[in-house]
């Protein structure tokens, strides 16, 4: 499941969709709106997401994944538009034969769907103020765990 959207992210639809027949392990993570950035209250994050390359980058992050390590399945969605403290902004799903495998490329998915390109990100403070976020550079967060040297 590869997935941008407006609507929320059902992770029990996630896991349901995600292909676990072959796997001892399905690792998951749930990233969310936090309640505060840069010491300021948080009252929500706007996500403006180009559909078409956002999409092009999620299929381009899972084949790097199935690459990089050995999963049976795995699934990137992502949130567009207005979210509100505490709602989900991306989910990740990654089943594989072994848990260190299903760890590893769930890490190594979420740290490259932190700086899609297609994704801007605009936090609006509880005070009225808001800040857009330019997207980090792929090599400022480059997975430093050990791993395949793709990730």
């Amino acid at each position: 499941m590869l997935k941008v959207t407006e609507e929320s992210i059902s992770l029990d639809q996630v896991l349901t969709d995600l292909k676990a027949n072959n796997s001892g392990s399905v690792v998951t993570h749930v990233g969310v709106v936090r309640p505060a950035s840069e010491g300021k209250k948080v009252a929500s994050i706007e996500y403006l997401i180009n559909g078409k390359e956002a999409e092009r980058e999620l299929s381009d992050i899972a084949s790097e994944i199935r690459t990089g390590w050995e999963i049976e399945d795995i699934a990137l969605c992502r949130r567009a538009g207005r979210l509100n403290f505490g709602e989900a902004i991306l989910v990740v799903a990654v089943s594989a034969p072994r848990h260190k495998a299903a760890f590893e490329a769930c890490k190594g998915a979420v740290e490259r769907m932190k700086i899609m390109k297609s994704v801007t990100k605009r936090e609006v403070f509880a005070e009225g103020q808001a800040i857009s976020i330019p997207t980090p550079q792929h090599d400022a967060h480059r997975n430093t765990t050990e791993g395949p040297a793709k990730m």
